[in-house]
């Protein structure tokens, strides 16, 4: 069965989403138990019994006013439209979006049985994220009894009640592969064993990191399809933080003087250039045999909207950025800047996710240049330390970074 990309993408985050909660499918009793509520009180640390949650039904399913999380202890702000909930010490940050069935939660996607929305000037939130998810997430600080019908709220869990993961997950995709070459100097210099050469460098340097759960979407001259990248990178990465970086090299078939390294995220596509790009890395889906269809433009919408509301574009900005910086220390360039585009390989990585164009093979120089083992070595040594530093800067979920101007 083909799938469009928006299908796609909407199955991956869904299973993600189902994966994570185990809700549906693991408590479908209880998630029953708890649509027929039409009551639910609160029950602070003293013992002291507060008046009941305002339920509502008017769509259909238990619903709250988003105002009801203030009264549990959360601190609620408004940004660009959405909600976002702080809990005490300000982790975690929970970025609610009206109209949209995913929450993100520190920056992961949390998929919700209903949609919140708003009614006469109010946003409303499924009960679900009550007494399902918060007593899931912050355990030491919230407990639902469905035979009571107590939302019990403790002050034991002020750091947020489950510890901080130490583990970040890093998922290098080196581009093409098998009988997809990418571009072909006139050397005879082939994309695809450029990018498994520095993919490869760049896995032994970051496996060194014992906090570091380092993948390779291919370890061999072999074709992984393109939408199958981002689906593997997003399991891997599971509840972690994580990034996904797809190392390339360019090419202009009509011009040899063209040169230099860019990178992108994904986004729209603003110039000429930025839309050859798009078009030439997504050519490689002529050569797979599942036949999925393209990314068109309400496609690309829709995906980027829902990527917005997870915190994840800004975030793959910043690691762009980070990129480049690190580039700029070896490369002879010139430095093209950071780019965006609807790149298919980083659709459906549910993470920050970058291309990396590491020079162009078209251009003779650069083409010899890298060929080298040691442009290859410094290529990964740049692209680890990027790495590294976006972590550093990195808390999922948390405001966004302050990003340096781009290059036009």
């Amino acid at each position: 069965m083909k799938l469009s990309p928006r299908r796609m993408f909407q199955f991956l985050i869904l299973r993600r989403g189902l994966l994570a909660c185990g809700l549906l499918l693991l408590f479908p009793t209880q998630l029953q138990s708890h649509q027929e509520a039409v009551s639910v009180r609160v029950e602070i640390s003293d013992g002291t019994l507060d008046p009941q949650l305002g339920i509502v039904t008017d769509r259909g399913f238990p619903a709250v006013p988003v105002q009801d999380m203030a009264r549990l202890g959360w601190t609620l702000t408004e940004s660009d439209g959405r909600t976002v909930a702080s809990w005490k010490g300000g982790a975690p940050r929970v970025v609610i979006n009206p109209d949209s069935p995913f929450m993100s939660w520190d920056g992961q996607g949390v998929h919700l049985a209903e949609a919140p929305y708003r009614s006469s000037g109010r946003l409303f939130l499924p009960l679900q994220v009550l007494i399902d998810i918060l007593p899931w997430k912050l355990p030491n600080s919230f407990r639902y009894d469905p035979d009571t019908r107590i939302l019990t709220v403790s002050d034991s869990g002020l750091a947020g009640g489950v510890p901080l993961d130490p583990v970040r997950v890093v998922v290098i995709d080196p581009g093409h592969g098998g009988r997809d070459s990418g571009t072909r100097g006139r050397g005879g210099t082939l994309e695809k064993d450029v990018a498994l050469s520095i993919g490869r460098a760049l896995a032994q340097k970051l496996e060194a990191d014992p906090h570091l759960e380092v993948y390779l979407t291919r370890d061999t001259d072999t074709l992984i399809p393109i939408w199958q990248r981002g689906e593997l990178a997003t399991a891997w990465k599971g509840d972690h933080p994580g990034v996904f970086i797809s190392i390339h090299a360019n090419g202009v078939p009509n011009s040899r003087s063209v040169r230099g390294y860019e990178t992108f995220f994904l986004s729209e596509a603003r110039t000429e250039h930025e839309r050859r790009v798009a078009a030439l890395e997504n050519a490689a889906q002529e050569f797979e045999e599942l036949g999925e269809e393209s990314l068109d433009g309400s496609d690309l919408s829709f995906i980027l909207s829902e990527l917005r509301n997870l915190d994840h574009q800004h975030w793959s900005a910043l690691l762009a950025e980070l990129v480049q910086t690190q580039l700029q220390n070896f490369h002879p360039g010139p430095n093209r800047g950071v780019k965006q585009g609807p790149l298919a390989v980083i659709t459906n990585a549910l993470m920050p996710a970058v291309l990396v164009e590491v020079g162009f093979l078209t251009n003779p120089e650069e083409e010899a240049l890298v060929s080298e083992e040691s442009f290859q070595d410094s290529a990964a040594t740049a692209l680890a330390a990027a790495v590294r530093e976006f972590f550093r800067r990195y808390a999922a979920g948390e405001e966004k970074p302050l990003i340096p101007s781009r290059r036009p």
